[in-house]
């Protein structure tokens, strides 16, 4: 009798294997190990490598007691893809190395944010004049910050020439609006095709609904490039009521206790959420309907609820939204917006409770700890139930609209 055929080793459950190939990954990270900062970001970012080195050893001693490996690996088996974390895991940084884990795990097209250069630099920049924060960077540490980010940005640049599915996503900070505009429009012409905006941080210095930034959001639309918002710069938020100062949101209603316009109703419980409130209720998606948006790894809870209340404000508001606006604010969110949860967020029951079955995209995290070490499996039996058709659309057409081709 003949032996049976052991067939090869995937890195994907069975019941995705009809997906094999199309998935879309909308959240990984590069993970450059900071000994390698300089070498592959630039003499700039020196003293990030420096910080980083001392930070690695009580990294490693974490990585050691959660039994996961912190040896190097070229291997690529299911351990490797779904067990080894940080900066020494298989395509942490080499990014034919990160395509071929992502051949293994069925993975079509991937978003690949900033690691920890980029991510320093924001908490940085929202603790600027804090001299605890960071205190080996002195001078001026604001252009500090915006220089190690341009250098990333450089490193992003030229992780296109191994493959177009290879997204990864360029970080947009500036001084002023057309500093924004200027940068992100280099960034594009050069191949980028997603950049993340920190939600903590007033773009150029203005509310992303000032009118200012139009011909940013008439770049992004007809360039087919996404914007994108991410956990990791959350420092800061609320300093300052600018997110309000837009000609979007004057004339409205006030009361006693509290100014009446959409971005402040919908925003009163759901601060966190301020920025992709502020692009829908000040008419960022009215005047700019293909502006492809994502918010990654925010987790995905609060978007139904978030949609729920502003509709509830917009119908109460009668006639003053219907005279601005077109749709319903959460018709706004299904047409433009994407977003991920964490690995144990079901999001079977999000949609149950909220519809948004377009909005719910598949997320890796790689090779960060917090995505787990099963999320297609988690993610595929929480919505069996749901049926195949949602379960095709949160792996691999959602996200088709911020990895358009």
């Amino acid at each position: 009798m003949e032996a049976a055929v052991k067939e090869p080793e995937v890195g994907y459950p069975l019941e995705l294997s009809r997906y094999a190939g199309r998935i879309n990954d909308t959240d990984a990270h590069e993970w450059v190990p900071p000994e390698s900062y300089v070498e592959q970001f630039g003499k700039i970012t020196q003293t990030f490598a420096d910080i980083g080195m001392r930070a690695m050893e009580a990294l490693k001693r974490e990585v050691t007691s959660r039994r996961l490996d912190v040896d190097e690996t070229n291997e690529i088996t299911k351990k490797t893809a779904w067990f080894t974390k940080g900066p020494y895991a298989p395509g942490s940084y080499d990014m034919a190395k990160r395509l071929e884990i992502m051949d293994f795990c069925g993975v079509d097209k991937q978003l690949i944010f900033a690691g920890g250069v980029p991510i320093s630099c924001l908490f940085l920049l929202g603790n600027i004049d804090d001299k605890n924060m960071m205190p080996e960077i002195t001078g001026d540490r604001r252009k500090y910050a915006y220089d190690c980010i341009h250098a990333y940005n450089e490193w992003a640049v030229r992780q296109h020439e191994w493959s177009a599915r290879l997204r990864t996503v360029a970080v947009l900070v500036g001084n002023s609006v057309d500093e924004l505009y200027a940068d992100a429009k280099r960034l594009i012409d050069r191949g980028i095709r997603a950049i993340w905006l920190p939600s903590s941080i007033l773009p150029g210095g203005k509310s992303p609904a000032h009118e200012d930034h139009d011909r940013l959001w008439d770049l992004l639309q007809g360039s087919n490039t996404s914007v994108l918002l991410h956990i990791g710069n959350e420092a800061g938020f609320y300093a300052t009521l600018g997110w309000r100062q837009a000609n979007a949101f004057l004339g409205w209603q006030e009361s006693q206790e509290v100014q009446l316009d959409p971005w402040t109703l919908g925003n009163l419980h759901m601060p966190s959420q301020s920025f992709l409130n502020c692009m829908i209720s000040g008419g960022v998606f009215e005047r700019f309907p293909r502006l492809r948006f994502g918010a990654i790894e925010t987790g995905a809870e609060w978007l139904g609820p978030m949609a729920q209340t502003m509709d509830r404000w917009a119908t109460a508001l009668g006639s003053k939204w219907t005279a601005r606006f077109s749709m319903l604010p959460s018709d706004y969110v299904r047409r433009n917006v994407r977003v991920t949860g964490f690995p144990d967020e079901p999001i079977d029951i999000h949609i149950e409770h909220h519809g948004l079955d377009d909005c719910y995209c598949y997320a890796s995290d790689y090779p960060h700890f917090e995505g787990g070490t099963d999320p297609m499996g988690f993610w595929s039996q929480r919505l069996d139930r749901l049926g195949e058709g949602v379960k095709e659309k949160f792996f691999v057409k959602n996200a088709e609209w911020i990895m358009p081709d």
